[in-house]
């Protein structure tokens, strides 16, 4: 359910949400953690640069939040977003209308009923927003019978993320009790549900708190355009020296080299030291990996795959080091001008 009411915060016009909405900082705060960084991003593009700047501050305080505190706040938004006059309505008694219209009443209530039959909550459906891993844990010491028996009321891409991670000898016999499997009783599947449910929301209600802070403003400017990033940015450094330096160390990390085009990868890599770079790759993605060797020329490349081969063990804490020397430099070079990070969907390059 609160999946469904982020979800249709989207298509709502985004500087009504903040602005006219009868909330403090602190709500509206806790409001973009709980709708995530893309959304959040695109309500911040239409509010104005003191209120973008003060809603982050905010966000930044805001590191432990109660689950009953998150859920009272995003009804309070989804009882005003429905509750204005200016949204176009539509549900079951406005299909209905429509239906009426192209085909006649008898028609109608016939494609109606079968309508409510799809779209009618179905057995497991609080499972729908569970993260695989906590499925799992919550279902691997169940029967056979049983995972098989809630796997087959999950989409089939959740379904086969759960049966993937289960052990082996365990995905057969659930897989073999699937594929057997045929009507089982209204009031079985019922009693599974209560009890998985039961379960659910037992280890869940110990968990009372979200994480906004650095992390959520990290992720909320990552998916701003640049002009908005820069003002967000200078009122930290204003404000709070730490909490920026804090703030950009995790704005961009090794593994986004990926996002860069290739004239910049080269423009980086013309800074970087050798042995700092061999490092730094010791354990970059295979992606990562052909991307660099691609913009380099093919005696660099064989080089630094030598030096790679032969360098042997190394200390986490040693990679780590030089995959931020050269996140330093890339920044740089960003801030520089001589290369670009895009950011955010609405900051395109032509």
């Amino acid at each position: 359910m609160q999946e469904d009411k982020r979800k249709g915060f989207q298509d709502m016009p985004v500087n009504k949400k903040i602005n006219e909405s009868k909330i403090g900082k602190r709500k509206a705060a806790i409001f973009l953690i709980s709708v995530g960084p893309k959304i959040a991003a695109k309500i911040l593009s239409e509010l104005s640069e003191i209120e973008v700047e003060q809603l982050m501050m905010e966000v930044a305080g805001c590191t432990e939040v109660t689950l009953e505190e998150k859920e009272e706040i995003m009804e309070e938004f989804y009882e005003d977003y429905l509750s204005r006059d200016s949204l176009d309505k539509g549900g079951i008694n406005f299909a209905l209308e429509v239906l009426e219209n192209a085909y006649g009443k008898p028609k109608a209530g016939e494609m109606l009923e079968r309508l409510n039959d799809s779209i009618s909550v179905g057995p497991f459906n609080f499972l729908k927003n569970t993260e695989t891993d906590h499925l799992v844990t919550f279902i691997k010491s169940e029967h056979p019978q049983t995972i098989a028996l809630i796997l087959t009321y999950l989409n089939c891409e959740q379904a086969s993320k759960v049966l993937c991670s289960l052990k082996p000898e365990l995905q057969i016999e659930v897989a073999k009790r699937i594929a057997v499997m045929e009507r089982t009783s209204p009031e079985v599947v019922s009693r599974v549900e209560q009890v998985l449910e039961k379960k659910i929301s037992a280890v869940a209600g110990q968990d009372l708190r979200i994480v906004g802070g650095v992390k959520a403003i990290v992720g909320i400017l990552n998916n701003v355009d640049r002009g908005t990033e820069k003002i967000i940015l200078t009122s930290f450094e204003k404000a709070n020296k730490q909490l920026a330096m804090e703030v950009k160390s995790l704005m961009f990390v090794f593994e986004d080299i990926l996002k860069l085009d290739d004239k910049a990868v080269q423009r980086v890599l013309k800074e970087i030291d050798q042995n700092v770079l061999s490092l730094a790759m010791k354990n970059a993605s295979t992606e990562l990996r052909d991307k660099i060797f691609r913009n380099m020329s093919e005696r660099a490349a064989a080089i630094l795959q030598e030096d790679m081969a032969v360098m042997g063990l190394s200390r986490v804490t040693d990679v780590e080091k030089a995959q931020v020397s050269v996140v330093t430099k890339t920044k740089e070079l960003d801030d520089s001008g001589e290369i670009i990070i895009a950011r955010g969907d609405s900051e395109k390059l032509v």
